[in-house]
């Protein structure tokens, strides 16, 4: 930015140095190397510009490769974790089947039990009086 500062501000003196003599006086060594010493100096900015813009597009890069690479992880990590939780799942529900049809069988169980206590309750009397 400086260096464009300055080229222009020669630039600048060099212009208006001719304008002042009437343009006809053909350019000094010294005038031509200044004239050609800004435009390469402009060329070197718009370059330095480029590898400023490089140099920030790699950083980005490698940045967007490494979120990436996290991302696929706490990926898998889910997947893996979602895995494990449908098998629990998968077990609870079992658990919960096998427990109504344990449920289901003790009640017949009792149910029988209590026909079956009351078929002796209503026979002759188990003590004499």
């Amino acid at each position: 930015m400086t260096r464009s500062i300055l080229s222009l501000s020669a630039l600048s003196a060099l212009l208006l140095a001719g304008c002042a003599t009437g343009g006809s006086a053909p350019m000094t060594a010294g005038e031509r190397i200044s004239e050609r010493g800004a435009a390469i100096a402009d060329y070197g900015d718009a370059w330095s510009s480029g590898q400023d813009s490089v140099n920030r597009g790699t950083r980005m890069v490698e940045q967007g490769n490494r979120q990436a690479e996290q991302a696929r992880s706490r990926i898998a990590k889910a997947r893996t974790d979602l895995t494990r939780e449908e098998t629990r799942l998968r077990e609870a529900d079992a658990s919960r089947i096998a427990g109504e049809r344990l449920i289901a069988d003790g009640t017949a169980q009792m149910r029988r039990a209590e026909e079956d206590y009351s078929s002796i309750r209503s026979g002759p009397a188990a003590t004499r009086n």
